[in-house]
């Protein structure tokens, strides 16, 4: 099959009120994304979304779209003809990829968990707090998503103060007890914000939540500092997870041969794709290690990862 066009279409929703991400120095008063839109010659379409905006449009209309048009389209070539202009350029070609998927499971009238062989029905999901919130804004918060019946949380440990990040956690685990599952993401990997945190700074936090029986530390350090995620796995008891926006495969061998991670959070997004995810949890799984796919994507970039996951 052969793909007849390729559209980007940028999306601006605007937001009830301001909301700054825990990692970002500045709020949003909207949200802004890319969806992705590829027609075959049968006249199906495939798509997928990215948290990007023009400039990605700009992207793949400029770079991608020549190379697509009346292209014989083989699941066996994706991403490989797309990997070196992505590298270049700093864009990524994941969405893009996952569009094609789209596009092939609905020309074979399947859905592509299904293409992908998946046999369960459904997944277990956990809900992000996303921001810094005060205690009560984030009990409340909780107790919504516990009412809705979900019962695994991920807070953010990004405050000045690590005693005040510590204390929601004791006021989370006071006020739920063990009904609700909890994990803990720093945000240091890629974030533009202090405050930065070194191994020690990292450790200490790790050693504080080994007695609140939390479910992993999230990019605890700089996502170069894979040195670091080795030296910090070897010395606490909690799970260390990371590798949300990373991509190339070789990256993620890197952590894994260097045995620095517990959890694997690749996405297709946001990485090479749903193939080279596929690789990147075979890679994990031989190691014994989990694979947990990240998605904060909108939401067909989401979709995409739930796809992955069954």
């Amino acid at each position: 099959m052969k793909v007849k066009d390729v559209k980007v279409h940028v999306l601006k929703v605007p937001l009830p009120e301001p909301i700054q991400f825990s990692w970002e120095p500045l709020p949003h008063q909207d949200y802004t994304f890319s969806l992705i839109e590829l027609e075959g010659e049968n006249g199906v379409k495939g798509y997928s979304a990215i948290e990007l905006g023009s400039t990605y449009k700009a992207f793949i209309n400029t770079y991608v779209r020549p190379l697509l048009i009346n292209l014989q389209i083989d699941l066996e070539l994706i991403p490989d003809r797309f990997l070196q202009i992505g590298s270049w350029l700093i864009q990524r070609t994941g969405a893009l990829e996952v569009a094609i998927w789209d596009l092939i499971a609905k020309s074979n009238q399947l859905p592509l968990y299904k293409m992908l062989g998946g046999k369960r029905k459904k997944v277990k999901v956990y809900a992000s707090t996303g921001r810094l919130m005060d205690v009560k804004e984030t009990i409340d918060l909780i107790n919504d998503y516990y009412s809705k019946g979900i019962d695994i949380v991920k807070i953010r440990f990004r405050r000045n103060s690590i005693k005040d990040d510590l204390a929601l956690l004791r006021e989370i685990r006071k006020t739920f007890g063990d009904s609700i599952r909890v994990a803990v993401d720093a945000n240091q990997a890629w974030t533009f914000t202090p405050p930065y945190w070194d191994r020690m700074t990292a450790l200490k936090v790790a050693k504080e939540l080994e007695q609140y029986d939390v479910e992993w530390l999230e990019e605890p350090l700089y996502r170069e500092d894979i040195e670091g995620y080795r030296w910090l796995r070897e010395r606490s008891n909690i799970k260390i997870s990371g590798g949300e926006l990373e991509y190339d495969l070789s990256r993620f061998k890197a952590f894994v041969d260097s045995k620095a991670l517990d959890i694997v959070q690749a996405d297709a997004v946001y990485s090479n794709g749903i193939r080279e995810c596929r690789v990147i949890a075979s890679l994990a799984e031989s190691h014994n290690l989990e694979f947990l796919p990240h998605a904060w994507d909108p939401g067909m970039g989401w979709v995409a990862n739930l796809h992955l996951s069954l």
